[in-house]
C-alpha cells in the first residue's frame, strides 16, 4: 500500500509536470498556434458550421479555408482527417477566433482527460477506501505523461477517447455490460476510431451478448448521427481520406508498431505491410486478454490496461498525443495497487517505471534531442503490454475462482476483487 511520504512525493512530482504543461500551453503565441494540429479541426468544424459538411474532406476546399483563417506563411497545411462528428463537436468554438478557439478547445480536452482520471480512480477503488492523498498522487502521476502534454499543446481530440475508456472500465466494473459496449463504440467513433482496434477485439473476445449488442447499438447510433450531420457524402469523404492520413508523415514518428517498421524499413510498402501484420498480432493478443477476463473478473484492471496499450500499438497511425489514451489505464492500475494491504511494491515500482519510460521516450520523440533514441516509444509500449500480460498470467494460476455461468462477464466478482485486481495473486 502507498505510504504517506511516497504519496506526497508522487503528488508533488506529478503536479509539477502538469503545471509545466499548463505554463507551456499558456505561453503559446499566435504564430505557434497557427502551426499546431488544432488548425485542421478548426477548418473542418468551420466547413461543417457553414453547411459544407458533405464536402468538408475535399482537400481543395479545406486548403482555401485554411489560407483564409490560418494563412499560408507558416508553410504547413494540415488536412482535417478526424471522424465527421469531431467537426460537429468542435463547431461551437469556431464562432471564436483561432487563438481563442484553441484555448477553449485544448483546455476542454485537458479537462476530459482529468475527468477520465477521476472516473478511473473512483471505479478502481470500489468498496476499499483509498485515502485522499493517495488518490491525488495517483491522479497527478497518471496525468503527468507526454500524452497529456501533447494533447493540451496541440489541441488534439484524445480527451474524448480517454474519458470514454474510463467510463467503459467503470461500467464493466459494475457489470453494466450493455452500457459499457455502447460507450466504447460511441467514444471510439466520435473522433479517432483507429485507436480502438485492440479494444474492440478485447470486447468481442469477452463473448458477452450484452456487451456486443451494446457495441452494435452504439455504433449504429453514431452512424445515424453522422448521416444526419454530414450525409453519405461526408462519411464517404472520411472513408476515402483514411489512406491519406498516414502517407504524408514519417512512419518512424508514430508510436504504434508501424513506427518500428518505419524506423527499419523507411517509407516503403514493406513497412506498411509489416505494420499491418503487427497490428493484427496486437489485436489477436488483445483478444486473448478479453477471453482471459471471462473466467476471472479480478483480471479486469490488468487485462484492460494491456488491451489499451495493444490497441495503441495496433493503430495504423498514432502519435504522441494518442498516448493520452493510456492515462485512465495508469490511474486504475495504480489505484488498484493502492487498495491492497499486502506488499505490492515490486509490481507498483514496475508500473511506475514503465509509465515513466513511456513519457521519456515520447519526449525524446517529440524533441528529437537524441535521434538514436527517438524511436523508443513503441518499445516502451510493448514493455507495458508485456507487464500487463504477465500479471494476468499470474492471476490465472491455480483453480479458477468463478465457475461458468450462462452470461460470461456478468458473474459476481471474487471476494478479493474489490479494488485490488491488478495485484499479483499468490
Amino acid at each position: 500500500m502507498l505510504r504517506r511520504r511516497p504519496a506526497v512525493t508522487g503528488a508533488a512530482l506529478g503536479g509539477a509536470f502538469v503545471l509545466a504543461y499548463l505554463i507551456l500551453w499558456f505561453e503559446a503565441t499566435p504564430s505557434q498556434i497557427s502551426r499546431i494540429d488544432f488548425t485542421n479541426t478548426y477548418v473542418g468544424a468551420t466547413l461543417f458550421r457553414e453547411g459544407l459538411g458533405a464536402s468538408m474532406y475535399n482537400l481543395a476546399l479545406q486548403a482555401g479555408l485554411y489560407a483564409r483563417v490560418v494563412g499560408t506563411a507558416n508553410g504547413r497545411y494540415l488536412p482535417f482527417d478526424a471522424a465527421p462528428l469531431a467537426a460537429v463537436m468542435a463547431a461551437p468554438v469556431t464562432l471564436l477566433g483561432l487563438d481563442t478557439a484553441y484555448r477553449v478547445w485544448s483546455l476542454l480536452q485537458f479537462g476530459l482527460i482529468a475527468a477520465a482520471v477521476v472516473v478511473a480512480v473512483r471505479a478502481s477503488s470500489g468498496e476499499v477506501p483509498v485515502e485522499r492523498d493517495r488518490r491525488v498522487a495517483v491522479g497527478l502521476i497518471a496525468l503527468a505523461c507526454m500524452g497529456t502534454c501533447s494533447t493540451l499543446l496541440e489541441g488534439q481530440l484524445d480527451g474524448v477517447a480517454a474519458l470514454g475508456l474510463a467510463v467503459f472500465y467503470a461500467l464493466l466494473k459494475r457489470r453494466r455490460m450493455g452500457a459499457a459496449g455502447a460507450v466504447l463504440a460511441v467514444s471510439s467513433l466520435l473522433a479517432k476510431p483507429h485507436l480502438a482496434l485492440g479494444l474492440a477485439a478485447f470486447a468481442l473476445a469477452w463473448r458477452d451478448r450484452r456487451l456486443i449488442l451494446g457495441m452494435l447499438a452504439g455504433g449504429a447510433a453514431t452512424l445515424a448521427l453522422s448521416l444526419l450531420a454530414v450525409g453519405a457524402g461526408g462519411i464517404a469523404g472520411f472513408l476515402g481520406d483514411l489512406g491519406s492520413q498516414v502517407a504524408p508523415w514519417p512512419l518512424a514518428s508514430m508510436v504504434s508498431l508501424i513506427g518500428i517498421a518505419g524506423s527499419f524499413l523507411g517509407q516503403t510498402s514493406a513497412a506498411h505491410v509489416a505494420g499491418a501484420v503487427g497490428s493484427l498480432a496486437a489485436m489477436a493478443v488483445a483478444a486473448t486478454l478479453g477471453a482471459a477476463v471471462r473466467s476471472r473478473p479480478q483480471r479486469l484492471e490488468a487485462a484492460l490496461a494491456g488491451a489499451t496499450v495493444l490497441s495503441l500499438l495496433a493503430s495504423p497511425h498514432a502519435y504522441v498525443d494518442d498516448v493520452a489514451l493510456l492515462v485512465p489505464a495508469a490511474a486504475w492500475s495504480l489505484t488498484a495497487l493502492a487498495t491492497r494491504a499486502d506488499d505490492v511494491r515490486p509490481l507498483r515500482n514496475a508500473v511506475l517505471a514503465v509509465w515513466a519510460a513511456i513519457s521519456v521516450a515520447a519526449y525524446l520523440l517529440v524533441t528529437g534531442e537524441v535521434p538514436l533514441l527517438s524511436g523508443l516509444t513503441p518499445w516502451t509500449l510493448i514493455a507495458a503490454a508485456g507487464l500487463a500480460i504477465a500479471v494476468c498470467q499470474r492471476q490465472g494460476a491455480g483453480t479458477p475462482e468463478v465457475g461458468p455461468d450462462p452470461e460470461p462477464g456478468l458473474r459476481p466478482a471474487a471476494p478479493e476483487h474489490a479494488g485490488g485486481s491488478l495485484a499479483i495473486s499468490p
